[in-house]
C-alpha cells in the first residue's frame, strides 16, 4: 500500500518519511522540508550566540548596585542598633555601680553620726562600738567586692537570623 505525501496539494507518492517528524513526503516535499528544518536551526544557532554575546558583556555591578546599598544601609542600621543597645547597657552599669556605692555611703554617713555622737555625749556602750567595728569591717569587704566585681554580669552572644535577609528569584 503506497502512501500520499503529506502536503494536501502534492498529488506524489511518499518516498521518505521525515525522522525528525514522522512525516510521509514525497523527495521534493523532503528536501524543502529538510531546507526548513536546516533553517530553522541556523537561526537557533544564531540566537544563542546572540544570547551568549549579551551575557558576555553582562555588568552585574550595576544590577546589583541598589541591593548591595540596601544591604549596606541594613549593615548600618545593624550597627546603630548595636551602639544604642551599648550605650543604654553602659548606663545601666553605671547606674547599678554608683547606686551601690551611695549604698554605701549612706551606712558610712550614719557611722560618721554616730560616732560623732560618741565624741559629743562622750558616752558609748562597748556594744555599740564594737557593732559600728563589725559594720566598719562588713563596709571595707563591700568596698574590695565593689573594687573588683561588684555583680555578675552575663553576656550572650548575639545571634543573627540568618533569615533575616533573602533573595528571590
Amino acid at each position: 500500500m503506497t502512501t500520499k505525501c503529506i502536503d494536501i496539494q502534492c498529488k506524489r507518492t511518499s518516498r521518505a518519511i521525515c525522522k525528525c517528524c514522522s512525516r510521509d513526503l514525497c523527495l521534493q516535499h523532503f528536501w524543502q522540508h529538510n531546507d526548513l528544518l536546516v533553517s530553522q536551526i541556523n537561526l537557533l544557532k544564531k540566537t544563542v550566540n546572540d544570547v551568549d554575546a549579551r551575557f558576555q558583556f553582562l555588568d552585574l555591578s550595576k544590577s546589583v548596585s541598589q541591593f548591595r546599598q540596601d544591604l549596606k544601609q541594613s549593615r548600618i542600621d545593624s550597627y546603630a542598633k548595636i551602639d544604642r543597645y551599648y550605650g543604654l547597657k553602659s548606663q545601666e552599669l553605671d547606674r547599678l555601680v554608683q547606686d551601690q556605692v551611695n549604698d554605701q555611703r549612706t551606712v558610712i554617713n550614719q557611722l560618721k553620726k554616730r560616732v560623732e555622737e560618741f565624741i559629743e555625749t562622750e558616752y558609748s556602750k562597748q556594744d555599740e562600738i564594737d557593732s559600728i567595728k563589725t559594720r566598719l569591717h562588713d563596709l571595707n569587704g563591700r568596698f574590695d567586692t565593689i573594687e573588683k566585681a561588684p555583680f555578675s554580669m552575663k553576656i550572650t552572644p548575639l545571634t543573627i537570623d540568618e533569615s533575616s535577609i533573602q533573595f528571590r528569584k
